[in-house]
């Protein structure tokens, strides 16, 4: 249930049961105090005198009269101006259960009366009765009032008697500004204590669903701004708390995982550094020493200078390769959009690529295989780091021989994403504790590091780098040579994106 829910069931619960309570001590009031109050005499402190009662008596009547539905009646072989008024029968009946018997006379003589004997005598004592005319004596009482209809008056004329009067029906019919003080200033005490009573006890609900997630929240927050991010918040209602809880614990978890990258990234920033300081450091080191030899005199012949500087020069490559893949790898480490993938055909692609670099396979005796089994796959790709990929994996078979010939298969096949190209050789490949970690920036499994020749340790981190800048996947597996699957997604799920 939703807080704005929740406090509008609250508002309603706390007005009814208020309302409610009131209700109950105006009943309690009316049958218990009021009742008491009557029985008292004139005399007796916070009782209802008798000059109080009578005017209760009045109020009574003159209510019940100003409420009354009148029927015209035209006697029969009478004439239009001798209509007479007849009372509501109703109201008549809760007038009598009042002590109040009545009598409705018109310029022609009387329309209604339910008098008794008793009452008729009570009027030949009051006289003419007319307009607001009483007569009262210690238990009767006779009223009068006029009345106007179509231009005529009627008069109406009550004889009340207290012994016939309904007590039940009198205390009902008490007006509350006849409430004595005491008794009211008591009500009001106990209206003011019960509205103060419903309305804590739901503020302290109220606060309750407030207050908790809002503690946790900040427990929360004082946590994570502290560095922990494990903690998490476990209020489950599902209400706008729930939501902003669930959302905190999302922003939690982001930060947790930004943390542990920045900790991976930290970590590799350390191992490239460590990785260019070593590369760069043999090179260096074997170029310097053969420029002692050289200017020492150790290369005393044309042969051994010749070997000198041709050792040097290919140092000096090392060098430039290096600084190359490393140029590469941080262009594609600080640039996101460095691709630009299009449609392409593979089985073309792959083709013209293996015809350019036939020579270049030839010199370094590597012989190619390739099949598809759908030569209409396409894939998006960006056509020169493709290329860049194919080269990276090419030298690194070459690099890694132990013979002076290889041979490297490449196949594309389909898959339910798109399409995947598989790279094998038949070098020595790797061992299993190796293949998690050889696509890290610098990592070799000649972890000695004893012949910078072999290269940077870079390359194939290029080469997932590629990868996955173009939506793909990449990983290594080793069974009598090194193979690298490359999934790629296919050409229509990317136009579909």
């Amino acid at each position: 249930m939703t807080i704005q829910k929740r406090l509008m069931i609250s508002n309603f619960a706390a007005n009814m049961i208020t309302a409610l309570m009131i209700f109950i001590v105006s009943v309690a009031y009316v049958f218990f105090f009021s009742e008491a109050a009557f029985n008292k005499g004139s005399g007796s402190a916070g009782g209802i005198d008798r000059l109080t009662k009578r005017t209760n008596i009045l109020y009574i009547f003159e209510e019940e009269i100003s409420e009354m539905k009148w029927q015209a009646v035209l006697p029969e072989g009478g004439k239009e101006t001798e209509i007479t008024l007849l009372p509501e029968a109703q109201r008549i009946e809760e007038l009598k259960a009042l002590g109040y018997h009545i009598q409705v006379r018109s310029p022609y003589g009387v329309s209604f009366t339910n008098m008794e004997p008793a009452d008729e005598g009570m009027l030949a004592r009051a006289g003419n009765v007319t307009e607001n005319f009483s007569y009262v004596t210690d238990k009767e009482l006779v009223v009068g009032e006029k009345i106007s209809y179509a231009d005529r008056d009627y008069y109406v004329t009550a004889v009340y008697s207290e012994d016939r009067v309904d007590a039940g029906v009198e205390r009902s019919m008490t007006p509350l500004y006849m409430v004595p003080k005491g008794i009211g200033i008591g009500f009001f005490l106990i209206t003011v204590v019960c509205i103060t009573a419903v309305s804590s006890a739901f503020s302290r609900m109220t606060a309750r669903a407030v207050l908790v997630p809002l503690r946790q929240l900040k427990k929360g927050a004082k946590l994570v701004a502290e560095g922990d991010l494990n903690y998490r918040i476990s209020y489950k209602e599902r209400d706008e708390y729930g939501e902003v809880c669930e959302e905190f614990d999302v922003m939690r978890r982001q930060l947790k995982e930004a943390f542990t990258r920045q900790k991976r990234d930290e970590q590799q920033q350390r191992e490239l550094l460590r990785g260019i300081t070593h590369d760069l450091r043999s090179p260096l080191t074997s170029i310097k020493g053969y420029a002692m030899g050289i200017k020492d005199g150790i290369a005393n012949t044309p042969e051994k200078r010749t070997r000198y500087c041709d050792a040097i020069l290919t140092r000096a490559e090392d060098l430039e390769r290096l600084t190359g893949s490393l140029s590469i790898f941080l262009k594609m480490d600080a640039e996101n959009g460095f691709l630009h993938p299009e449609k392409v055909n593979l089985d073309e692609y792959i083709r013209q690529f293996l015809a350019e670099k036939k020579a270049w396979l030839a010199d370094r005796k590597v012989e190619v295989i390739y099949k598809t089994q759908d030569p209409n796959a396409e894939a998006a790709l960006d056509i020169r780091e493709m290329q860049r990929v194919f080269m990276n994996l090419l030298e690194n078979t070459v690099r890694y021989r132990t013979s002076d010939r290889s041979k490297v298969e490449i196949e594309v096949r389909q898959n339910p994403q798109g399409v995947e190209i598989l790279f094998s050789d038949d070098g020595p490949g790797v061992g299993e504790e190796h293949l998690e970690h050889l696509f890290d920036s610098f990592y070799r499994a000649d972890q000695s590091r004893t012949s910078p020749e072999k290269g940077s340790g870079i390359g194939l981190a290029i080469v997932r780098r590629i990868i996955e800048g173009q939506g793909g996947q990449v990983e290594a597996s080793s069974d009598g040579g090194l193979c690298i699957t490359m999934a790629l997604p296919s050409a229509r799920r990317e136009e579909k994106a």
